[in-house]
């Protein structure tokens, strides 16, 4: 089985990891044990101490767990900021920001290679569109730089690279997979969602019941201005 066939587990909802520890022949509470595990930054089946051998070579057969390299961090010598470029398994560079507040550490992340809404005051304009993250791939960023912080996030901040309305779907499962109790149970008022003004996927978002932060990237103060 090649890696692009395998079932990348950090994607996956509690409950969807349970459907599949199911469907190789395993017990539904083997979803929880691998499901905590991923959630506090182990990202090798190797360290899930509480598997047996034999589960473990079996994951190793038929799935993976996304893991992000560190390509660079520049931090800054006045407040501690610090910007991270990572590399997915496919190769692609997102970008990641870490910012430190008196209330805790807030990450502001991407959620996508690229971006196609084309707003010229925006650096990701730039970039171009390459594809749209996973909620897994997003979770990742939070939990790379987590363990190269060995601290807690407080917040997230969905302001990165991309629009994350424009990968609507895969925000939302992030959203919910991150404020799961068994996974890192950040609450939902700690996240904030930032969009430069999808309308449709907005009201969408409204009649969800979360009660995630919701930001709208205005950027000027006049429609005529705010076209451009």
């Amino acid at each position: 089985m090649s890696i692009d066939e395998k079932v990348d587990l950090i994607n996956l909802s509690l409950v969807e990891l349970e459907e599949f520890m199911q469907s190789i022949g395993e017990k539904k509470f083997r979803a929880r044990q691998v499901f905590e595990w991923i959630h506090k930054g182990v990202l090798s089946f190797d360290d899930m101490t509480n598997l047996s051998l034999e589960l473990r070579d079996k994951l190793k057969e038929v799935a993976t767990i996304c893991n992000l390299e560190i390509v660079e961090k520049l931090e800054s010598k006045l407040d501690k900021t610090a910007k991270y470029l990572l590399r997915l398994p496919d190769g692609n560079i997102i970008e990641s920001v870490l910012m430190k507040y008196k209330y805790g550490y807030s990450v502001c992340i991407s959620s996508q290679i690229g971006c196609r809404m084309g707003c010229r005051f925006c650096a990701s304009t730039g970039i171009g569109f390459v594809r749209s993250l996973t909620a897994g791939e997003i979770l990742c960023e939070v939990l790379t730089i987590q363990e190269d912080l060995g601290e807690r996030i407080s917040n997230i901040v969905m302001m990165g690279i991309g629009e994350p309305f424009d990968n609507y779907e895969n925000v939302i499962k992030f959203v919910k997979i991150v404020n799961d109790p068994k996974g890192i149970e950040l609450g939902a008022r700690h996240i904030t969602i930032s969009t430069c003004g999808i309308i449709p996927k907005i009201k969408e978002f409204m009649n969800l019941d979360l009660q995630v932060n919701l930001a709208i990237s205005l950027h000027a103060s006049n429609n005529e201005l705010r076209s451009k």
